[in-house]
């Protein structure tokens, strides 16, 4: 499957997206780059994001976009990646387009939080991905949601201070019930059949938490949900820089393998 993880370009992905939304499945779309460390190169993949919120208009899709601060030069001048960061967000407020900042590796994680408290700040919706398996995360809940940022809950993909399954499990359990203690909506990433029970049981209110999921993985799961009246998302990436990315998809695969576990079908 050559196109399990990764969308080709975006054309691939805004047909995937037309198809997803006709099964009531949102789209979180991701132009998939490297870290940008060069001025042009980020200002360049800022162009990417503004023409696809303009494609998503267009087209009249349910889709969000998600933003990896490093694409914008995370890691080579962090005013420039704010203000490139922040004129996206102004533009996707404009058009009514939910925007996320997604989170990336530890040293990312404080930059990516500041873009997102300034957004609010100004006055925009913004939703940022939060890591279970981080010890910082029960205080960035906080942080996050008391500055009106949604979160999406998700247990990590990258290297964290946790790594035992059943602690990461038992994390992200509290860290749900910090949010929750909140009363504020929020979204859910995880393919972890326990965990997917328990917060389903936890809150039936189908109107409260939005449930998100990987293409590639979940795909009976995701149109059951969708047709039982669950909110349902998907994340799809696409562009060229896919090898990062579909290695941490395998990397999961395996360590599930090994403990003899499976994502939800």
């Amino acid at each position: 499957m050559p196109n399990r993880w990764v969308l080709p370009d975006r054309s691939a992905a805004i047909k995937w997206c037309q198809k997803q939304n006709e099964h009531e499945i949102a789209c979180i779309i991701d132009i998939l780059g490297r870290y940008n460390r060069e001025e042009a190169k980020a200002k360049a993949a800022q162009v990417d994001y503004l023409s696809l919120l303009d494609d998503i208009s267009r087209l009249g899709l349910n889709a969000s976009i998600s933003v990896k601060p490093s694409t914008l030069g995370g890691t080579l001048n962090r005013d420039l990646t704010v203000k490139l960061t922040q004129e996206i967000c102004e533009k996707a407020a404009q058009l009514g387009i939910t925007f996320e900042l997604d989170m990336e590796g530890q040293r990312m994680n404080d930059l990516t939080l500041f873009m997102a408290e300034n957004c609010a700040s100004s006055g925009l919706p913004v939703t940022v991905a939060l890591q279970a398996y981080l010890y910082r995360t029960s205080k960035d809940i906080d942080t996050m949601m008391d500055a009106g940022v949604k979160i999406r809950l998700v247990k990590g993909a990258y290297t964290g201070n946790l790594s035992d399954f059943i602690m990461i499990q038992e994390a992200f359990k509290d860290a749900a019930e910090q949010a929750i203690g909140w009363d504020m909506p929020f979204c859910i990433g995880t393919h972890d059949p326990d965990l997917l029970e328990w917060i389903k049981n936890r809150i039936p209110d189908r109107d409260f938490l939005e449930y998100a999921f990987l293409k590639g993985l979940a795909d009976e799961t995701k149109e059951t949900m969708a047709f039982e009246g669950w909110k349902v998302s998907e994340y799809v990436p696409y562009g060229k820089s896919k090898e990062g990315y579909e290695t941490r998809r395998r990397t999961y695969l395996a360590t599930l393998n090994e403990l003899g576990r499976s994502p939800v079908p």
